[in-house]
């Protein structure tokens, strides 16, 4: 294309616009500046001032979503972190347990446990919104979990009411599909990458599944066929916490098995509890009811029990020397004489 002809000299002269000299020349030509190049300095004075330089590196501001395993590699370099996986095949209540701990978080604290900041509120909200009343659902509700999702992190900043520090709690959600699926094939274990950071392993235990007469024998041998998948095919560390969480537990108060639905529930837990006793690992057994349903007089139940031994710090090792009785040098038997 041909450029358009400079018709005026002058910057800002409106003469390619109007046909009129803004100095008044009529004709136009008469104009000493008409017809006539812009002259350099004038090109350059119109030209863009250039930007000026950053004097600082960009700060990267936090989306407030989820937190995937290179996000969480970045986070534990500058946080002290207590990592908890919540591990449970689909619909055993992993998600529902998440997003309660974060909608009473927004409402006060939880026990003794006081909210102080979040990396993932968002990722938080989106996973509580089917539970409120503005999503316009009939029944309150958590959207489950994808296994074409990659593993969500979600952070805690939490701090005791009596003034200790603030613990850094980082709760991991993955799709109940791949748990399943684990169980079933002990050759995908390894890539549940998750489970080696974990400090606490949660298994989430749905316990109307449990109490339910036509359920109950698949159901219990398929839980406990997880727990040992994962453990004897070297998911965790060493010194893992293994805890059991019974969710799910007002649909066992509902009045007209409330009795049978008690007594299966404690049957099992002494099961467990008796089995792992001889591991040598930490083994527990803790009830919670995240999100009443079935039973609304049941409430928000055992929360505040969750948070605490989540963000607990960890046992420190025996230093004390053992006593020797029977040692050939006195010196060695000072600490049984005292």
């Amino acid at each position: 294309m041909n450029a358009v002809p400079v018709l005026c000299q002058r910057p800002g002269c409106k003469v390619t616009e109007t046909g009129a000299c803004d100095l008044k020349h009529d004709p136009v030509e008469l104009c000493p500046h008409f017809g006539k190049s812009a002259q350099p300095s004038q090109v350059a004075s119109e030209a863009p001032p250039p930007k000026p330089q950053r004097a600082v590196p960009a700060v990267g501001i936090s989306s407030g979503e989820t937190m995937e395993m290179e996000d969480l590699e970045v986070f534990s370099r500058g946080h002290r972190i207590r990592t908890v996986s919540v591990i449970g095949e689909p619909r055993s209540g992993k998600t529902t347990l998440i997003a309660a701990i974060y909608a009473s978080l927004c409402k006060g604290p939880i026990g003794d446990r006081d909210f102080v900041s979040s990396r993932t509120l968002v990722g938080f909200a989106r996973r509580h919104h089917l539970a409120l009343l503005n999503s316009e659902r009939k029944s309150p509700k958590t959207p489950r979990t994808s296994r074409n999702d990659p593993t969500a992190f979600f952070h805690l900043a939490l701090r005791p009411n009596t003034g200790r520090a603030v613990s850094h709690l980082i709760i991991s959600d993955r799709s109940g599909e791949a748990y399943q699926a684990a169980r079933q094939d002990t050759a995908l274990v390894k890539e549940l990458a998750e489970l080696r950071l974990a400090d606490r392993a949660c298994f989430v235990l749905n316990a109307a599944k449990l109490t339910n007469p036509e359920r109950h024998a698949a159901y219990s041998r398929q839980f406990k066929q997880m727990i040992y998948a994962l453990r004897d095919n070297g998911a965790f560390r060493d010194d893992v916490a293994i805890e059991v969480l019974a969710t799910k537990i007002d649909a066992t108060n509902r009045p007209e098995r409330a009795a049978e639905s008690a007594t299966i529930l404690a049957d099992y837990e002494a099961r467990l509890v008796e089995e792992f006793k001889s591991t040598g690992i930490e083994f527990g057994f803790h009830r919670v009811c995240a999100l009443p349903k079935s039973h609304l007089e049941t409430g928000y139940l055992g929360l505040g029990e969750t948070l605490e031994r989540w963000t607990a710090p960890p046992s420190l090792p025996s230093v004390v020397q053992p006593a020797v009785h029977d040692a050939s040098r006195q010196i060695d038997r000072l600490l049984a004489k005292w």
